[in-house]
């Protein structure tokens, strides 16, 4: 389940108490208001209560594949200290957004992807050294080639992808299979939530109109069996949320 680094540091007795294993949402702000010692603190109290974790890194404002150097270099920084933290937690998966728009890059993904390779090399490099798995989270990409073209260039079991249900029924203009024909040997974490189209909404599986009947069966068909993680915005949607991901991950698994 995705939580907020504020929220897990407020209540983690209450995720131990309900045996949560959270996904660990750090902002920029806080990567620079957190301490090691705190961190340290919270990672003990997971790891002696038998929850793993994974990390999710900032995404607001940076530009790991952009043209601005000075930012790519901010998004560097960022992602490296993301990765200290992570590896602090022994997290299962680090996750990031890769950052490329048709709109914003005027369709060119040769330009994109080489600035981006200058961004995920060598924090690629640091993962292996450190033992995590990075792990890249469709956005805004309408269809699997950028980030195919982005794994293609970086062949590593420490570099893999990220299905965003929701992200893809809001953004994409390619079909549910072609993503999994496309992406599924990569594919290491899936992150469920529903929208009606319109919106980001993270709503519980089954609220909007995502085909997770579809998406499941072609996971099954490709005998895949990633992390999932669960992404209520609410936290009357938490509840809602686990019953119904059990009513589609208990059958697939058992």
């Amino acid at each position: 389940m995705n939580v907020p680094y504020p929220m897990l540091h407020d209540r983690i007795d209450f995720a131990v108490a309900n045996r949560i294993h959270p996904e660990i949402y750090f902002s920029g702000d806080d990567l620079d208001a957190s301490h090691e010692k705190d961190l340290r603190g919270l990672a003990a109290a997971l790891q002696e209560n038998g929850l793993e974790a994974t990390v999710h890194g900032p995404f607001m404002d940076l530009s790991p594949g952009g043209t601005d150097r000075r930012v790519k270099e901010i998004t560097f920084d960022r992602f490296f200290k993301t990765l200290l933290w992570a590896h602090l937690f022994k997290a299962k998966a680090v996750v990031f957004h890769a950052g490329y728009e048709r709109l914003k890059f005027d369709g060119d993904v040769k330009a994109w992807l080489q600035s981006s390779l200058q961004t995920w090399r060598p924090l690629v490099k640091e993962a292996e050294e450190r033992a995590l798995i990075l792990v890249i989270e469709n956005v805004f990409e309408e269809d699997p080639d950028p980030l195919a073209a982005l794994f293609h260039e970086i062949d590593s079991p420490h570099f893999r992808f990220c299905f965003d249900t929701g992200h893809h029924n809001l953004i994409s203009k390619t079909p549910l299979s072609l993503w999994i024909e496309s992406l599924g040997r990569h594919l290491f974490e899936v992150h469920l939530h529903d929208n009606h189209k319109e919106w980001d909404e993270h709503l519980p599986m089954g609220d909007g109109n995502f085909d997770f009947h579809r998406f499941f069966g072609l996971l099954s068909s490709h005998h895949l069996n990633p992390i999932y993680t669960i992404e209520p915005h609410r936290e009357e949607h938490l509840r809602r949320g686990l019953e119904a991901a059990k009513r589609y991950i208990v059958p697939l698994v058992s």
